[in-house]
């Protein structure tokens, strides 16, 4: 019975090992390196006009928005830390709390161009482990998150990003993101677009294009308040 036991914990902890380390490799796909910016499109299907960021990121804990366009919508600049997060209002000329899952456009949250890794934000169950394809649950193990809980689907080859389901705490699918039309960029294929679908409203969707990304070292210093005005 101690043999059982001792194979059983030996079979959980490489499993979860496993799901760590895929995890991680999926994050790859996202984010070239541990600091860098990248310039971001997003075309809404309820929107008139395209939006257009400039983001600045450092780890899993800084990062800063520039608002390149709508016009109406310059100067309204973001700035997250841990899960934190602030926009500049500049009518009032000050910033004011905002939430990771707040609506940034269309069917975007600030999170969605925020907070680019799963890894360490979420713990995992390995769903399924098949020839072509592998699926991950993933559960917020942080309050404030963008999303509660993701279910993701990996190709089983290369491990790159399939598709994402984001549910709400009750397990209710919101929102649905396929990564498409990966191309070469800082070294390796990366998803240039990503499509998200209203699960309530299939007519309603976004295209997230990330047009450049470069690897930059970013002081600490930029990401502060005073960065948003």
């Amino acid at each position: 019975m101690k043999y059982f036991y001792a194979v059983l914990l030996l079979f959980t902890l490489s499993l979860k090992a496993f799901g760590e380390d895929l995890l991680a490799e999926v994050d790859k796909y996202r984010n070239p390196s541990d600091s860098y910016t990248m310039l971001v499109k997003i075309q809404s299907s309820n929107e008139k006009e395209e939006a257009k960021f400039l983001v600045y990121l450092k780890g899993n804990s800084k990062t800063l928005i520039k608002v390149l366009a709508p016009k109406k919508n310059l100067g309204r600049n973001m700035l997250m830390m841990a899960e934190n997060m602030w926009v500049y209002v500049p009518n009032i000329r000050r910033s004011v709390r905002v939430s990771l899952n707040q609506k940034l456009t269309g069917e975007a949250a600030n999170g969605d161009i925020s907070r680019m890794r799963w890894s360490g934000d979420y713990s995992h169950v390995v769903e399924k482990k098949e020839a072509k394809e592998w699926q991950l649950f993933l559960t917020a193990t942080k309050e404030g998150l963008t999303y509660s809980k993701i279910r993701v689907w990996i190709d089983a080859k290369d491990k790159r990003p399939l598709k994402a389901q984001f549910l709400t705490l009750s397990g209710k699918t919101i929102k649905t993101a396929t990564y498409e039309d990966y191309k070469k960029s800082l070294g390796m294929n990366r998803p240039s677009r990503i499509h998200i679908v209203d699960n309530l409203r299939k007519d309603q969707f976004s295209d997230l294009f990330i047009e450049n990304m470069e690897n930059k070292n970013l002081p600490d210093s930029m990401f502060t308040e005073k960065s948003l005005e």
